[in-house]
């Protein structure tokens, strides 16, 4: 499970722009080390009203309901699914 998540933070941060970017510190005997001010700055920025990335995560939110919804694209797949393996 650990193997993926420094490419998820990073599709997250620099290629989707849903999140941002934590300064880890690797220096304390091999543990990752992450301060509190800097978590903290991590929700503010993320929180902000008008944040680039609380935008784009709100426009995300409203593509994956649509494509939950009848007629929707991942509902349609799984229709589409469904019906081959019943034929």
């Amino acid at each position: 499970m650990y193997a993926e998540q420094h490419l998820n933070a990073f599709e997250l941060v620099r290629e989707l722009g849903l999140a941002v970017e934590i300064k880890m510190d690797y220096r304390r005997e091999g543990e990752v080390v992450v301060r509190a001010e800097e978590i903290e700055r991590g929700i503010r920025e993320v929180m902000e009203v008008e944040s680039e990335q609380r935008k784009k995560v709100q426009e995300m939110s409203e593509k994956s309901r649509r494509a939950l919804m009848d007629g929707g694209s991942s509902h349609s797949s799984l229709d589409r699914f469904i019906d081959q393996i019943f034929l």
